[in-house]
């Protein structure tokens, strides 16, 4: 059970507020609007779910999961980085995860975090490449969250992003936002009772949105960047 001062930490580094980054991803939600192959809330909550069940749960949490154990050796967490840049084929959501690893990174740079400095440094000098689950174990370890609110906490902000990204594009309202992130809050509960396999046995398969995203760079309308 978490004390007051962990509690407190995992509501401040959780809130929507904290200066991660995401909100300007759309997760492939955006050209799946355009297609009319998402047109409702009821689309918005099977969207999450498939990401949830078949890429979050199989391949970032398992990810998530191994940096957080290995957090106090990088040389450690490295290879898990090089696996998740040869395994996410989409140019735009490997991108993106890069470039939300490292808007992550650089917050914590700033509030003089000790690992982030170095993970930073690694990725400057062209050894790492800072995936967004990556950013997300090392750095929510350094602080002192236990590894199972870290992992919920992982699958929360995808939710809330998700989420957001529908709310701007008019799919949602706000009550189908909190009525949708309550379900799926029990889908994330029954995938943290999975049991975690070894990194090299992370997959996923969400073709439907991996297209998507990859449509979306040559968008002639874009809200989002990925």
């Amino acid at each position: 059970m978490m004390n007051d001062d962990r509690v407190f930490t995992l509501l401040q580094h959780g809130d929507s507020i904290f200066p991660s980054g995401s909100v300007s991803f759309s997760w492939g939600l955006e050209m799946l609007k355009n297609d009319n192959l998402v047109t409702s809330s009821v689309g918005v909550e099977d969207f999450i779910e498939s990401q949830l069940h078949d890429k979050w749960g199989t391949f970032e949490r398992v990810v998530l999961a191994h940096c957080y154990e290995h957090a106090k050796d990088l040389q450690a967490v490295i290879p898990a980085d090089n696996l998740v840049e040869c395994m996410t084929l989409p140019s735009e959501l490997r991108e993106g995860s890069k470039r939300l690893g490292s808007a992550l990174l650089s917050t914590y740079v700033k509030l003089d975090n000790p690992v982030a400095k170095q993970y930073q440094a690694f990725i400057h000098d062209n050894k790492a490449h800072g995936h967004l689950v990556v950013s997300q174990g090392l750095l929510w370890h350094s602080i002192g969250l236990p590894k199972n609110p870290v992992l919920t906490l992982s699958a929360y902000n995808f939710c809330t992003s998700a989420l957001s990204a529908a709310l701007r594009l008019g799919l949602i309202s706000h009550i189908d936002f909190q009525m949708t992130l309550t379900r799926l809050g029990k889908s994330i509960s029954k995938i943290l009772t999975w049991p975690v396999p070894e990194i090299e046995e992370i997959h996923g398969f969400t073709p439907v949105s991996d297209i998507a995203s990859m449509r979306h760079e040559k968008s002639e309308t874009r809200l989002f960047i990925n």
